[in-house]
């Protein structure tokens, strides 16, 4: 990117990174506001989808011990509660469960399969609450500090939860170029309720934006590049399955943009739901390394994103992402975490692999 967009970019990104995103707040509704406006101003065609979401958003929530309160933070989606149990790593039915690091859907199938009653998560690397992408489930889950693990770590607790339901009118924005079959760019644009997102997903969907501006100049190739900026990625990428629901049609490949301006740039070849595409991750590794651009290939079977909508429906899918990503779903991802010289990479490699992916 030339240093005078780039700086423009920045910015742009700070007016937008510097808020939170949760569906629903004042942040939400005004970065739906700054992505349409950047669209008129380009001229860009698009549109939006529209869809409800009802939620119970918790106001408060905290655990009791030994006479002692500990502050927590419900995930979205708990509704009011009150509950007691034995926090334990290794829980018996009627216990809490214990678990450190991002949860994944196996975590949450194996807690409630053994009579767990609720899950408290932290954070193994950092002393702050953090809030994994999870879609609304129907056990309690909060988060706790790592240092008010020993506080509660095989004692009995009390844990309190106030919840409000609300229905929360979401959109996904959608814009594209060329003719042919569709290859999807796709990054959610909005956060959990916990800080700022910059990197996740902030830095993805606004290079969605600037990338589309960029090729839409001249773009002709055998390909048509479908833009999808999706909403509720933060609650089960509620927005991509949305998309998805009446099925797609001459749909080949989907490449997810989720935590791309951080250091450690990577190609998730495997998440949670298995592989992803072969052809199209094999073409980008050719692409990387006709570049001499150094990004790892990983497996990261908790891992999960917009694209896997799409990749159960068959499309061979692209997750680009960053890995080891301390500060994720935590208050740490904010404008000032943004490597800039790894976005600006990101920005070239995947503009040139557009390019020239037919001849790849």
């Amino acid at each position: 990117m030339k240093s005078e967009r780039l700086e423009f970019f920045k910015e742009f990104a700070y007016s937008i990174l510097t808020q939170n995103r949760f569906p629903g707040s004042e942040g939400h509704k005004n970065t739906k506001g700054h992505i349409k406006s950047f669209l008129e101003y380009i001229k860009a065609g698009f549109r939006e989808e529209s869809f409800d979401v009802r939620l119970h958003i918790p106001q408060e929530s905290y655990i009791e011990v030994d006479g002692k309160r500990i502050e927590c933070l419900a995930y979205p989606g708990t509704p009011s509660l009150s509950t007691e149990g034995y926090v334990k790593e290794d829980f018996l039915e009627g216990d809490i469960a214990l678990r450190k690091g991002d949860l994944s859907m196996e975590d949450v199938e194996e807690v409630k399969q053994r009579g767990g009653i609720a899950i408290l998560t932290y954070k193994e690397s950092l002393n702050t609450y953090h809030c994994s992408e999870m879609p609304i489930l129907d056990l309690p889950v909060l988060s706790v500090k790592k240092g008010d693990v020993p506080e509660i770590e095989d004692y009995n607790v009390k844990l309190f939860v106030k919840s409000s339901e609300k229905i929360i009118r979401c959109s996904n924005i959608l814009f594209e170029v060329g003719r042919g079959p569709v290859i999807y760019l796709v990054a959610h644009m909005d956060t959990s309720p916990l800080g700022y997102g910059a990197i996740d997903n902030g830095i993805g969907f606004l290079t969605l934006l600037f990338i589309y501006e960029e090729l839409a100049k001249s773009y002709q190739r055998p390909y048509r590049l479908r833009f999808l900026i999706t909403d509720c990625g933060s609650l089960g990428f509620t927005g991509s399955k949305f998309h998805v629901r009446n099925g797609l049609k001459h749909v080949f490949y989907c490449i997810n943009l989720d935590g791309v301006g951080w250091r450690n740039p990577c190609v998730v070849y495997e998440d949670a739901y298995g592989y992803n595409g072969q052809r199209i991750n094999d073409s980008f590794y050719k692409h990387v390394e006709e570049l001499k651009v150094k990004i790892n290939y990983v497996s990261l079977k908790k891992a999960m994103g917009d694209h896997l909508s799409f990749k159960e429906l068959g499309v061979e899918s692209l997750y680009l992402s960053s890995h080891p990503f301390t500060f994720k779903n935590t208050l740490y991802d904010n404008y000032d975490a943004i490597d800039w010289d790894t976005f600006n990479m990101w920005y070239e490699v995947i503009l040139s692999f557009l390019r020239r992916f037919h001849k790849i």
